[in-house]
């Protein structure tokens, strides 16, 4: 599933307000919550009770062939202080992951609770699990939405808080302010390169502490999103021509000089997807800055994917759309800092 949203047997481990996300999963509600435990049931992220066992039982909720692929990757001398993270995930037991000693439980509740503490009255947007339940988030609408150019085309630009926490031992307790709006494990990943102010707790004896003693920091975390703004508000201000922005795609993907396996007839295709991304509707409001410039490189890199009916292709095309694709990362960041770079140049 290129959206890598969990299940829990019988529905979707996702909730969504209003408008549904690309992937049609979930649950979509239309009443506005404040309330982190409502969200968490919207989602199907409540009483999950995850709870340690010792390796030693995890028979009881692992088949012969799950338990045959953890002895073998858990060291010996290790397994007399690793533990087992298992949850009640609908009518399932699930093992989550294999973490040492020292790592601390954070409930949903807890978590949720408090990403809700950070801005108060504040309203879920989205909440969600990942990787068969093995990662968590939720996003609430930050009251610091701007628009560019509020005459003419008015593009709006939101922005969230957002948290994402593991139950592996593979992330702490992290998050912070982004203009993302996450649906999914690509969105994710997305807002997690993007984060300019952030907070990251490890899952250790004093989280709930200072968790607590974040929550005061952040009631007064605007400074990412001012920053956010004056450069969006920037590249819109900045002219760029159709030579710019092909001076950038050629400057991304130079022409090959021999035509080996195709080369040639591949590179035309990406110049035939990038000047559509330019030219088309989408773009039209925005072509001629910087901002579009952002916008179309992104747009083309996102659909450009081979998704020739192959195996291969059809792979390629959902790590992308997972997140798990680091190619596909890497560009949206560089797009970003090449059209940027326009304000200056």
């Amino acid at each position: 599933m290129p959206a890598a949203i969990a299940s829990n047997g019988s529905s979707d481990l996702f909730a969504s307000f209003r408008e549904p996300a690309w992937h049609n999963l979930g649950t979509v509600f239309s009443e506005e919550v404040t309330d982190y435990s409502r969200m968490l049931a919207l989602a199907g992220l409540d009483k999950w009770d995850v709870r340690e066992l010792p390796i030693g039982v995890m028979d009881t909720v692992w088949d012969e062939s799950e338990q045959e692929f953890i002895e073998t990757l858990v060291p010996v001398e290790w397994v007399v202080t690793a533990k087992s993270i298992v949850a009640t995930i609908g009518n399932r037991e699930v093992v989550l992951g294999i973490t040492g000693d020292r790592y601390e439980i954070v409930q949903n509740e807890d978590a949720f609770a408090f990403l809700q503490s950070l801005h108060d009255g504040a309203r879920w947007e989205t909440a969600g699990a990942l990787k068969g339940g093995r990662l968590v988030f939720g996003s609430m609408a930050f009251d610091r939405d701007f628009v560019l150019d509020p005459s003419g085309v008015s593009d709006k630009v939101s922005s969230y808080l957002l948290l994402w926490t593991s139950h592996d031992g593979s992330t702490g307790v992290a998050g912070g302010v982004t203009p993302v709006r996450v649906v999914c494990a690509n969105t994710l990943n997305i807002a997690q390169k993007n984060l300019k102010q952030k907070f990251n707790l490890r899952h250790t004896r004093s989280v709930e502490d200072r968790m607590k003693a974040e929550a005061v920091l952040w009631r007064t975390a605007h400074t990412y999103m001012d920053a956010f703004e004056a450069e969006a508000q920037a590249m819109f201000a900045q002219a760029a021509s159709d030579r710019d922005y092909f001076g950038i795609v050629a400057d991304l993907f130079p022409k090959p000089e021999k035509d080996v396996k195709g080369a040639l007839k591949k590179w035309e295709t990406r110049q035939e997807i990038f000047a559509q991304a330019w030219n088309g509707t989408p773009n039209a409001g925005i072509k001629n800055t910087a901002w579009g410039v952002f916008n179309a490189l992104t747009e083309a890199n996102q659909w450009g994917r081979n998704v020739r009916n192959t195996d291969n292709g059809q792979e390629n095309f959902f790590a992308a759309g997972a997140g798990f694709d680091i190619p596909t990362n890497t560009f949206r960041n560089t797009a970003f800092e090449v059209s940027k770079a326009l304000v200056t140049a």
